[in-house]
């Protein structure tokens, strides 16, 4: 199955760069594409996310109140996710669905790389296949601004997973940052039209300041 995703992914890309006839457009393209492709994956996981601020509070007041009788937690919590319609495995399963997809990526940029006849210049300029530290440090500095866009209570988890995503970037070809680069930035105007999307419809969630 692996096999299948990974030669459907590439032969994509290889597809898309005989219009562009430049990797790094053709990467941006392609991740813009997987993007809107997911979206509804990913709007899945933000109703889900906006019915867990709503109901953190009564949570970790049950915790609080119920802190030597785990049986009562268990059973007290039951209730308010069946009220509230949450599931916390569903959120888990939503938000492990996009992994596959997400490494048949990867393995498809590192094909591209060993392949030898392919140009694998961003705007007949950028070498993507070396370091580029201006392309690092840009992915560090708009994943910082994505962390800090998260709720409070999410940012401490944010921060560990970004000390991994730096230092993995760090040690692999610009083809990735700029694939990662593009795909935090379609992501961080995702989140943008979601939330506007919530305001217009009203879709209820508590204020970032009592999370």
């Amino acid at each position: 199955m692996f096999e299948i995703l990974n030669q459907g992914l590439l032969g994509f890309i290889f597809w898309l760069n005989n219009f562009f006839n430049d990797i790094g457009i053709t990467i941006i393209v392609f991740t813009c594409i997987l993007k809107i492709a997911l979206a509804p994956i990913d709007f899945l996981a933000f109703l889900e996310e906006l019915k867990l601020q709503r109901i953190r509070p009564k949570i970790q007041e049950v915790f609080k109140k119920y802190r030597n009788d785990f049986q009562k937690q268990v059973e007290i919590l039951n209730e308010i996710y069946k009220k509230e319609n949450y599931n916390p495995f569903f959120i888990t399963f939503i938000q492990f669905l996009p992994l596959p997809i997400l490494f048949s990526v990867f393995f498809v940029l590192n094909s591209l790389l060993a392949n030898k006849n392919l140009d694998l210049f961003f705007l007949k300029t950028i070498d993507l296949t070396q370091k580029n530290y201006y392309l690092i440090l840009t992915v560090i500095l708009f994943q910082l601004l994505t962390i800090f866009n998260l709720p409070r209570d999410q940012r401490k988890a944010g921060f560990f997973f970004f000390g991994l995503i730096a230092l993995f970037l760090t040690q692999f070809p610009a083809l990735f940052n700029l694939y990662w680069l593009a795909n935090l930035l379609l992501t961080f105007l995702e989140r943008s039209i979601f939330r506007l999307y919530q305001v217009k419809f009203g879709i209820q969630s508590i204020p970032e300041n009592n999370s």
